[in-house]
């Protein structure tokens, strides 16, 4: 499939970043910064107490939330990066940023070269942002097809390639049955994998995913996924952002992961690197039943470790102990106050393991700053 290629011309010279870097990537983010106004409550009151939180406001000191603390972070050229964190880490607010949704508070960065402060239609003209909300990116008076064919021609495609574009796409995320229907009778996962699409009818050097695989069933995640690493980013050669808080799936696809954790980067790396900087070389997992909550609470003197339910209510999970803790106590334990170990293994360490060893070192760290 042919494609033209968007790139405007006498694109301006990346400047140099402060730390004397050039800001030459696909990416490059120079100490930004964000920090939101937080909203008052939206609880329903009477009219005077509305009155006086009024007066508050516009007397007391406005109260704030950093949502981005002085990010710096480089992302190649043809590389599937990916950031992770819990919810508010600041995944949204950096793509909004990067796309300019937002004006940053401080810092800057470059997205294909162009300053997000000073050439913001150019970055808009290179970038496509992919939302997990599916039917935002679509016009709902087209169809499917019809709306992966404007998208395409808007790119520049010609009519031939959009039209080969469209009907790969469609075929490759199997959506061809929901062609000529409209958003309102597409399903979730539908609707994201058409808006999927529209990432490869377009000739966009950079892509930004928003937790493309949110809601979706296992097998149309994995759809997405494939056609992610093996499409956009394999066949077409597009930079891809992807932010995600399944760090399984970022470990899976991307070639480095940041992790941010309030807003600031905690570590970034290959994921074989995170591992081996910030995990044990090895973890051990009990499969455990009868377990709850509060038992877990007993253990935390006694070992480090991380809990997954698989079943709350019939108290099935999964422990994840860290470090050199003595096993054969942390399962003495587990069965006197009521658990049953029903599995005992050594496993490789994961993503997971590196966000929630990183969290505890960040808790035991003064004022909870990063290193």
């Amino acid at each position: 499939m042919s494609a033209a290629q968007p790139v405007p011309s006498q694109r301006p010279a990346p400047p140099e970043s402060p730390d004397g870097s050039s800001a030459r990537g696909a990416v490059s983010i120079r100490a930004l910064r964000k920090v939101y106004r937080e909203a008052p409550e939206a609880d329903s009151v009477a009219w005077t107490e509305a009155i006086v939180r009024a007066l508050k406001r516009l007397f007391a000191p406005a109260q704030t939330k950093v949502a981005l603390d002085d990010l710096t972070l480089d992302i190649r050229p043809g590389e599937l990066f990916g950031i992770v964190g819990s919810n508010g880490a600041g995944k949204t607010t950096l793509l909004k940023l990067l796309s300019c949704l937002l004006y940053p508070d401080g810092g800057t960065a470059y997205v294909n070269g162009y300053d997000v402060r000073r050439h913001r239609g150019r970055i808009r003209r290179s970038v496509l942002v992919v939302k997990a909300q599916g039917w935002l990116g679509t016009l709902w008076q087209l169809t499917g097809r019809e709306n992966l064919l404007f998208r395409a021609r808007m790119s520049g495609l010609s009519r031939q390639a959009a039209l080969e574009g469209v009907d790969r796409a469609l075929r490759l995320l199997e959506v061809e049955h929901r062609a000529e229907d409209y958003s309102w009778n597409w399903s979730t996962g539908e609707q994201q994998r058409i808006n999927l699409a529209m990432s490869f009818v377009t000739a966009s050097p950079v892509v930004f995913f928003d937790e493309p695989t949110a809601h979706l069933d296992p097998h149309a995640a994995n759809l997405v996924r494939s056609f992610i690493r093996e499409r956009i980013n394999g066949e077409k050669g597009q930079t891809v952002l992807i932010s995600t808080h399944y760090l399984e799936e970022a470990e899976a696809l991307c070639d480095r992961v940041a992790i941010l954790v309030r807003g600031r980067l905690a570590a970034c790396g290959t994921p074989a690197e995170l591992k081996a900087e910030h995990a044990p070389p090895s973890v051990h997992e009990l499969g455990v039943e009868d377990y709850t909550p509060l038992i877990g609470e007993k253990l935390k003197g006694l070992a480090r470790l991380h809990e997954r339910f698989e079943d709350p209510a019939a108290g099935r999970a999964r422990l994840r102990v860290y470090g050199s803790a003595d096993v054969r106590e942390v399962v003495r334990r587990l069965e006197e106050e009521g658990a049953r170990v029903v599995e005992i293994r050594t496993t490789e360490p994961t993503l997971d393991d590196v966000f929630f060893c990183i969290l505890e070192r960040l808790e035991a760290t003064p004022e909870g700053g990063t290193t």
